[in-house]
């Protein structure tokens, strides 16, 4: 039973059982000595190596089994990371900030001040999602502006980056336009994101660097100057000279070929008000448009390559990755939906979440409104068919594999966004004990 984990066994039996172990248990209760030494020549070296024998049969058997149980490769799994925007590696082809603008910061000035206030920057808070609430409920915080040898008391407010929000929201809308079936993205270093803003000064441009902001308690987790990235990019495309036009001339065909293209990687078009239709074929994506040429049309380019990691490229990678395992092969391949308590540990230990936490138990609770709802990296997934306030609770129990690890609760609420999207009939809910 040596590398149980490593065997796809382990993902059907949640425990092995040692015969090794337990044969030497029951010679230790026979007395006599040589009876005992007999025994064990009988049953450590005869029976075991039966026992060793049958079990790398079976192994055997499994594994020619798994292999026939393809599942195919997802062109649409995510990487997210958070770097200081001075590393930024722009020759690293396989991480792209969420962003674009976050690289030009005066762009962010322009697009995000108002004739009230003005947007200084962006700060990272590493803190877990509970302080999270509470530093969101203060509503200002004391610091000075500097200008020179002149420094100017002032309030800053604090508030939650809407643009990470605003294209999680977007790439949501360009998967159900290219009827991609969505898999929840971990936002967990997205949601920790805040816009620091200001009061409209009469000085002229000022950003974080010329402030010092006293976030009292929150001061050690604050980091300043970081950028979230992604394994995606947004790239622009014109017109080819390839396109056929309808029977009756009304519409055009254009054509975006996936030949040139990466293997693996998965490509969404972004529609607009000229296209009509997208379709997904072999090896080329076609859209429906009356125009007969364009310009700058996006396709949303989600890398699938392994993942490099630059230079001070220090923050994990967190991804929406599934594990694979002989269980998910056959049920994916035989579309079948199984709710036991099995299947359900079995989907969520598929996630990857296990450097953080690990589900331990569940429970259906009818007293609903002991549970606050919780808001879902899905957020933007609407589904009033069958009301939240109307359903059972599924409670589910996680167990800490870091305790402490300022990432935790935001696994716990990646996992209960995830398997919502798969169970309608229960109003999820998850808690770390």
């Amino acid at each position: 039973m040596e590398k149980w984990k490593d065997n796809h066994l382990s993902a059907i039996l949640e425990y092995p059982f040692d015969f090794e172990r337990y044969i030497e248990e029951r010679l230790r209760e026979i007395s006599d000595f040589d009876e005992r030494q007999y025994a064990k020549k009988i049953l450590a070296e005869g029976l075991g190596k039966l026992i060793q024998c049958t079990e790398s049969r079976y192994r055997s058997l499994e594994k020619r089994v798994y292999e026939e149980l393809e599942i195919g490769a997802n062109q649409y799994e995510t990487v997210l990371t958070v770097v200081n925007r001075n590393n930024y590696d722009p020759t690293n082809l396989t991480l792209y900030p969420v962003v674009e603008e976050d690289l030009q910061e005066e762009i962010l000035v322009e697009k995000l001040s108002n004739e009230n206030q003005m947007w200084l920057g962006t700060i990272y808070l590493r803190v877990s999602e509970q302080e999270q609430r509470r530093f969101e409920q203060i509503q200002s915080f004391a610091g000075t502006l500097n200008y020179g040898e002149e420094k100017q008391d002032t309030e800053f407010y604090v508030q939650p980056a809407k643009r990470y929000r605003n294209i999680m929201e977007k790439v949501y809308i360009v998967f159900q336009d290219n009827h991609i079936p969505w898999e929840t993205i971990n936002t967990a270093y997205l949601d920790k994101f805040y816009d620091v803003y200001t009061v409209v000064q009469e000085k002229g441009t000022v950003t974080l660097e010329n402030a010092a902001v006293i976030f009292d308690e929150f001061e050690s987790a604050v980091c300043y100057g970081q950028v979230p990235l992604w394994n995606m990019e947004w790239v622009k495309f014109d017109s080819g000279d390839f396109m056929l036009p309808s029977m009756n001339d009304i519409y055009y065909e254009h054509e975006f070929t996936l030949e040139d293209k990466s293997d693996g990687d998965g490509y969404l078009i972004e529609t607009n008000e000229d296209i009509l239709e997208i379709r997904h074929e072999k090896k080329k994506i076609v859209m429906k448009s009356q125009k007969e040429t364009f310009e700058s049309w996006r396709v949303l380019h989600i890398i699938q390559k392994e993942t490099i990691i630059s230079l001070d490229y220090d923050t994990p990678m967190i991804t929406n990755h599934k594990n694979d395992s002989f269980i998910r092969r056959f049920a994916e391949n035989s579309r079948t939906m199984l709710m036991t308590k099995t299947d359900l540990f079995r989907r969520i230990m598929e996630l990857d979440i296990r450097d953080y936490i690990e589900v331990i138990g569940y429970e259906i609770c009818s007293n609903v409104r002991d549970y606050k709802t919780v808001e879902s990296m899905n957020w933007f997934v609407r589904d009033e068919l069958f009301p939240m306030e109307s359903r059972k609770v599924m409670l589910l129990k996680f167990k800490e594999k870091e305790p402490g690890n300022y990432l935790n609760e935001s696994m716990v609420r990646y996992v209960i966004s995830q398997i919502q999207l798969e169970i309608s009939e229960y109003r999820c809910v998850g808690v770390i004990i």
